[in-house]
């Protein structure tokens, strides 16, 4: 495909990236990840998670309950 960007961690690149903890994959698998960090164009973004009710609308309607 030649994209010899992609995949690469440097100086000034994008930083579109998570970070977790974790020494294992059966660590970082096995438990939940709040600790986690997301940088997006190398700014930790927002941590906050969002009320149920704000995803309604991205998955099928099938899939919700309602009550």
């Amino acid at each position: 495909m030649r994209l010899p960007e992609v995949g690469k961690i440097e100086e000034g690149g994008p930083a579109d990236l998570i970070l977790f903890k974790g020494r294992t994959y059966s660590e970082l698998l096995s438990r939940h990840q709040g600790d986690r960090l997301v940088l997006r164009r190398g700014k930790a973004v927002d941590r906050t998670l969002p009320d149920y009710a704000e995803l309604d609308d991205l998955t099928p309607r099938s899939a919700c309950t309602h009550n």
